[in-house]
């Protein structure tokens, strides 16, 4: 019976799987699809993983339990924001690490399967962008997540009397380690969840988001160490738990109890700004995947044009346009000579009337090379010309005055992997047939080191491009340089109707909280909106409609402490992390010395 049973949910599996993959091939936008299809498929290997098992009930009960785990801590992130499942919603994987120290099988699938499905839940909708990038995200980081479970596993069986508390630390270091390099994809970063619960985290201002990592797994590993068997086991409740454990309890309780504390004190001591700025925002929803790109730039530059009319005064001081405004339908532009393009002379003569008015847009655009400069990573070649000439693709933003002939420009340099960036092209050459599926290219997007800014009178903006607003500490370059505002061009659209732009829309508030500046988002399509220092939205727009919103925001040069120091909780993580492993290291070594002499004693 329970074969036909398994036989029935394999069927009704491919069923599925078949019949997803199907409408995927016919339908030009996929919404949930990819949730489906990536579940379907998992599915089945655990199906098929299972039978490899004798106690069949008992492997079931477990990968209910480690499912349970991962769908909490799914439901933490936006859209849904229960973050405070968080706090317990690791334990599985604990009690996972518990039973792979015994050599317990399956554990090692277990906590595989943790990951893998956390990583499903909450970003399957990169799918929607190009199936390739959901494939890699979800499965390439789960396997990367289960480095710092190695690490904190070879740790308590060398150094036992530290248990799974220097795991906090190896997770920290992985996920700071996943902002830096070229194959980055922090979305994941557990300390993101709390955007939804900005009002407990206001102390992001000193730790950055690291710091709500930090008190995550915190809080978990002290629930873990109330000990025992895990709670599917039966042999606990909740009652006799807390009796035999009111200490620990209370300590629990405190280590949740005091941050939110904390942060409401902050909360309530933070003022607005008190320099205030007039900004409008346009939100003028081309769909990218087949509209945006194919439509001529003068229907485009009507509805920018209509849009913004209705939304600016004499007093506005910004208007901002989202990622990619212009540059990609009709000719290219050049910046090199962006003052003589004739769009530009378009805005710059939409802006006559508004003389104190600056025009903030996304552009794409190429940089001709002189024959003075060398050919850099992301350098191309002109194929139609006689001599050796190169250029450079720039996902770019650019701010107009007509007053003005200076035109910044500043180049998106955080890119994202596969569609922006090649990563490691000189290690991995065979890898260029998958990037190329993802719709990006060997050379990749041209960057640049320094954050630039663009300035208005008296008031300076940090000019921030789609993916790059997920990196804290990367985006302090900004303040560095002045920035009393954050402006966040993006095109969220990619995703289509999913929690996709909603995360990306609620991590900014993060970026407000830890830096202490406003974030005034403008997309394509997705949801604009503008977001105080406390990290509170206000005027967010709905997906799929074109739309124009004005607010008067509080620009600020105050710094807050982690925009002076930056990620400390972070490096510091890297730095315990390298200390605990080249301990172990050392331990093993003299492990095997003492026994190779106990050997060779024995021998004379």
């Amino acid at each position: 019976m329970k074969n036909k049973l398994k036989l029935i949910i394999v069927i009704a599996l491919v069923f599925v799987f078949s019949l997803v993959a199907w409408r995927m091939s016919i339908l030009p936008l996929w919404g949930v699809l990819p949730l489906l299809f990536f579940l379907s498929a998992w599915m089945l290997i655990v199906l098929a993983f299972e039978s490899q098992f004798k106690t069949v009930p008992e492997f079931w009960k477990r990968l209910l339990f480690t499912s349970t785990g991962a769908i909490l801590l799914s439901l933490a992130f936006p859209p849904y924001s229960l973050t405070p499942f968080a706090l317990f919603a690791l334990l599985p994987l604990f009690h996972l690490m518990d039973e792979a120290l015994l050599k317990k099988k399956s554990s090692w699938f277990l906590i595989f399967h943790f990951f893998v499905l956390w990583n499903i839940l909450t970003t399957w909708w990169v799918a929607n962008a190009a199936l390739m990038p959901g494939i890699v995200a979800i499965w390439l980081n789960s396997m990367l997540m289960l480095i710092p479970v190695w690490c904190g596993l070879q740790t308590k069986k060398y150094l036992p009397g530290l248990g799974f508390w220097p795991f906090l630390f190896y997770w920290i270091a992985f996920e700071q380690i996943h902002h830096q390099w070229e194959i980055s994809w922090p979305w994941l970063t557990i300390g993101n969840a709390w955007s939804g619960f900005v009002s407990w985290v206001q102390w992001y201002e000193f730790t950055g988001t690291f710091g709500g990592t930090a008190w995550t797994i915190l809080i978990n590993l002290l629930i873990h160490q109330f000990g025992g068997r895990p709670i599917y086991s039966g042999e606990h409740s909740i009652h006799t738990i807390w009796r035999t454990h009111k200490i620990k309890g209370s300590a629990i309780l405190l280590a949740i109890l005091a941050p939110v504390c904390f942060s409401w004190v902050i909360l309530f001591r933070t003022a607005e700004p008190e320099k205030e700025v007039e900004i409008a925002v346009v939100q003028a929803n081309f769909e990218p995947h087949y509209e945006k790109f194919e439509i001529g730039e003068s229907v485009q530059f009507h509805r920018f044009d209509s849009l913004s009319r209705t939304v600016i005064r004499p007093s506005t001081q910004y208007l901002v346009f989202p990622e990619t405004s212009f540059g990609e339908a009709g000719a290219v532009l050049r910046s090199n000579h962006l003052k003589g393009d004739p769009r530009i002379q378009y805005w710059k003569n939409f802006l006559d009337s508004f003389p104190d008015l600056a025009l903030v847009t996304g552009i794409t655009s190429i940089r001709e090379l002189s024959d003075s400069e060398t050919p850099g990573r992301a350098s191309r070649k002109f194929i139609q010309t006689a001599s050796e000439k190169y250029y450079e693709v720039e996902n770019a933003a650019i701010q107009i005055k007509a007053n003005s002939d200076s035109i910044p420009l500043y180049r998106k340099s955080r890119l994202v992997p596969g569609a922006e960036i090649f990563p490691y092209r000189e290690w991995l050459p065979f890898l260029k047939p998958i990037v190329d599926k993802l719709g990006g290219s060997l050379e990749g997007l041209a960057t640049q080191e320094n954050r630039e800014v663009f300035i208005n009178g008296n008031h300076i903006i940090a000019p921030v491009i789609c993916y790059e607003s997920i990196y804290g500490d990367y985006m302090r370059g900004y303040l560095k340089n002045g920035a009393q505002a954050i402006f966040v061009m993006t095109n969220d659209g990619w995703w289509d109707d999913t929690p996709g732009y909603i995360q990306h829309r609620e991590f900014s508030k993060l970026r407000a909280i830890e830096l202490r500046r406003p974030v005034i988002r403008s997309a394509n399509s997705g949801s604009s909106c503008f977001i105080n220092v406390k990290g509170e939205i206000s005027q967010a727009t709905a997906y799929d409609i074109p739309i124009a919103i004005r607010e008067t925001v509080g620009f600020t040069d105050r710094t807050s402490f982690f925009a002076k120091y930056g990620d400390l909780i972070g490096y510091g993580s890297r730095f315990i992390s390298l200390a605990i492993m080249l301990t172990i290291i050392a331990l093993a070594g003299y492990q095997k010395l003492m026994a190779k002499s106990k050997d060779f004693m024995k021998i004379n």
